[in-house]
């Protein structure tokens, strides 16, 4: 059974009085992309572009859609399958805000069950099309189906667990990659480790790059030299895994 999708992108525009003009200079999206969102064309728009219509609109990502389920067609002598109880709504909105907030370390795990799914021979390498993909999969299911796999994909979430206890720390720090001298401020810290905010993060950081910081003790605060490798890189900032424990 083919799940379809009907777009509620123009009537929460026209209820909150939004021009598509303003929503695409908001966004920073093409006016097509905007036209095609507020179409049945919605289930083409990415998971970034319907992201960031749903920041500019204020609501959340399912609010943009509704999906309606064709009629379905009584079998005789046979009684219907009904393997949750529950709306198809509430589990593809757990399905979706599971897959958003999932680790990297667990994409990576969940691209297994992703080919298997799929029963692609190849192996998916690229988390970031996993995102992508794994969603407009789960659009083109049915109830029974989505079910199935919402255990597995509650199992994978949060599998991975921290080496160490972090806690709030925000101070500033300076460090030096390369030889250039960088201004960033901590955020939270352990033993381990430390996660530094900063602009522009993934423009100017890789993974695997080394580190020279300047950084004060959460317990002593004394000044510390510590040397790292950035093992994260995020939209808003580093972490750096400590090349000697605090």
């Amino acid at each position: 059974m083919t799940i379809k999708v009907k777009s509620t992108v123009k009537e929460i525009m026209t209820q909150k009085g939004i021009q598509i003009q303003e929503i695409s200079k908001k966004t920073g999206l093409p006016h097509v992309v905007i036209l095609n969102a507020c179409s049945d064309k919605i289930e083409f728009c990415g998971l970034n572009m319907l992201i960031k219509i749903a920041s500019a609109l204020d609501v959340s990502i399912k609010d943009l859609f509704e999906e309606i389920l064709p009629a379905k067609k009584s079998a005789p002598g046979r009684k219907p399958s009904v393997s949750c109880d529950t709306s198809i709504s509430a589990v593809t909105e757990q399905l979706l805000t599971i897959i958003t907030k999932l680790s990297s370390t667990d994409k990576d795990r969940l691209l297994g069950k992703l080919n298997e799914l799929k029963r692609t021979p190849g192996r998916i390498t690229d988390t970031k099309n996993a995102t992508k993909e794994l969603i407009e999969m789960i659009m083109g299911m049915s109830l029974e189906q989505r079910c199935n796999i919402l255990g597995d994909f509650i199992a994978m979430s949060g599998q991975t667990k921290r080496q160490y206890s972090r806690r709030d720390f925000f101070r500033p720090v300076p460090f030096t990659l390369k030889g250039r001298l960088y201004h960033g401020s901590t955020r939270n810290i352990s033993t381990g480790g430390v996660f530094i905010e900063i602009k522009d993060a993934r423009v100017q950081f890789s993974p695997g790059d080394n580190i020279k910081m300047n950084i004060e003790h959460p317990d002593t605060l004394q000044h510390l030299n510590r040397t790292g490798t950035i093992v994260r890189v995020a939209k808003d900032g580093i972490g750096v895994k400590f090349d000697v424990h605090l």
